[in-house]
């Protein structure tokens, strides 16, 4: 008799067939090969085989150039201008302050720019940057009660939803993420959940590791047994509903009460009719394979004709000697000239390796990553280079506007599980300016509310800590700023310990305070 499948595993067969006709796996694949070096894959051995990486120097130009500097989220509330009750409008705003000033403290604690970083470098190589936005119930943060939020990458090829066309995941009538466990850990987690015994033997290893977004994906330990789970997230009255599966198990539902599906998504260029986006890596394998080949074909070319060859009659003279002064005897009269010739080594034709150079040139041009824009440029003159840099990263916006929106969405999930899972009296850690403090929000009251965050950024500039510290200097020598200030401005890591700092200058009496 056939083990009937679970639904999650019929839409995620649906959603791999879909993926495997866009060439996704293989494109992805091929893309982080290049990006890591491995350029010849598959490829024999006729020729050298070197590696001119133009691939990884433009896409770590492209991602640096996107990553934003400093990321400020706003909350506000859709139903707040109709709130007549001030007592109330004042709750509610107060609540929203909190929710922002311990977003900016998340932020910083948990690494986000780091992980921010890795999603861009994942969508330059894939055409996507999925976040995964989860509660994690065993995390204790020193308060009577566990829980904290937590948020993860997860590969664009693990991404599947309802409807393939929309590229807004929240109207989705479903959204699934795949991934891979020990199927023993998977046993496990069944039996805690209740599962029979029968029913957990129905949770098997895979036998097919194809969908991997790398070809390194696919290599295990030697003997370890994983399975394929899903996670996906569908709505019952308006409310999210989380379901984790297997091919033939379903492991655990769970009614989580959240408004938002907890994942956040954005493409580096949006292609039309799909949700899957385009990555700029993909416009760049033909030219690195034409650099590479083209520079194969020199080195061969080399190997074969840089030096010249002797050509001699055998008949006339047995054995040929490279000896220095050593005599070489020939049989039968006539010119020696006539029983030997040398060919010259081979030249190259004329503008092949100018042909290589302009291919580079106009691959780096094409993409933006000018050599004013990567620093190869003479710096003769600074304010024209900047000026240069910032004209370069003006194709990069519709990328920055796509990752502005993404972090706003996350941002909007972070309040909709802290809401959720929170119980009232729970304290939140938060950051205004360098002073951190604690607060608790009436987490009753906003999870009624129509909750919505925007993120603002602001992109990496040319001006350095140390022009900082020169303009700063300059402020202070002409008077136009007090010490305390200077000191407050400094750039970050430039002065450690600066709240005591400025402690001891306030104890010493070196600051007038009008």
């Amino acid at each position: 008799m056939k083990t009937k499948e679970t639904k999650a595993w019929r839409d995620y067969e649906a959603g791999k067939d879909y993926k495997t006709r866009l060439g996704l796996y293989e494109t992805v694949r091929r893309n982080e090969r290049f990006y890591r070096g491995d350029q010849w894959h598959g490829v024999g051995d006729e020729l050298p085989h070197p590696v001119f990486n133009l691939v990884r120097r433009i896409t770590d130009y492209l991602v640096a150039s996107v990553l934003p500097g400093d990321v400020s989220i706003r909350y506000s509330d859709d139903k707040l201008p109709f709130v007549e009750n001030a007592a109330m409008r004042a709750r509610i705003e107060e609540g929203l302050s909190v929710l922002e000033q311990n977003t900016a403290y998340r932020w910083k604690r948990t690494k986000m720019s780091a992980l921010t970083q890795r999603a861009l470098r994942n969508a330059a190589l894939s055409g996507d940057a999925v976040f995964y936005c989860w509660w994690d119930a065993s995390y204790r943060g020193g308060q009577p009660f566990w829980g904290e939020i937590c948020t993860d990458l997860i590969d664009s090829t693990n991404l599947f939803v309802a409807d393939v066309t929309k590229t807004d995941l929240q109207a989705q009538d479903y959204v699934m993420l795949s991934g891979r466990a020990l199927t023993e850990s998977l046993r496990r987690e069944a039996l805690d959940a209740g599962h029979s015994r029968e029913d957990v033997r129905l949770i098997l290893p895979d036998e097919d590791n194809s969908s991997h977004a790398s070809d390194l994906g696919a290599i295990g330990l030697k003997g370890d047994e994983k399975t394929t789970y899903l996670l996906r997230f569908f709505r019952e009255n308006g409310e999210v509903v989380f379901e984790k599966a297997t091919r033939h198990c379903v492991i655990r539902r769970v009614h989580t009460g959240l408004r938002y599906y907890p994942v956040a998504y954005f493409n580096w260029y949006p292609t039309k009719d799909s949700f899957h986006g385009n990555a700029p890596v993909s416009d760049m394998i033909a030219n690195q394979r034409y650099i590479n080949t083209a520079y194969a074909m020199v080195m061969k070319h080399m190997y074969d004709t840089a030096f010249s060859k002797i050509i001699y009659d055998k008949s006339r003279i047995p054995e040929w000697s490279n000896e220095v002064g050593e005599a070489i005897a020939a049989v039968g009269g006539g010119s020696v000239e006539d029983a030997v010739s040398v060919v010259e080594s081979g030249k190259l034709q004329d503008g092949y390796l100018e042909l290589i150079d302009h291919v580079v040139e106009n691959t780096k041009n094409m993409m933006g990553a000018t050599e004013a824009a990567l620093g190869d440029a003479q710096a003769n003159n600074t304010s024209a280079i900047l000026v240069l840099q910032q004209a370069s990263r003006i194709a990069l916006t519709q990328v920055t506007a796509e990752l502005c929106r993404c972090i706003g969405e996350i941002a909007a999930i972070w309040a909709d599980l802290l809401c959720t899972n929170s119980p009232p009296g729970r304290l939140l850690i938060t950051e205004d300016g360098h002073q951190c403090s604690t607060a608790c929000p009436d987490y009753a009251l906003l999870k009624g509310e129509l909750l919505r965050a925007n993120a603002e950024i602001t992109e990496v500039t040319g001006y350095t800590p140390a022009a900082t510290v020169t303009l700063l200097d300059k402020l202070l020598d002409a008077g136009k700023i007090s010490l305390e200030q200077y000191v407050e401005l400094l750039p970050d890591g430039t002065l450690p310990n600066r709240a005591s700092f400025l402690q001891k200058i306030q104890e010493k009496g070196l600051v007038t305070h009008e």
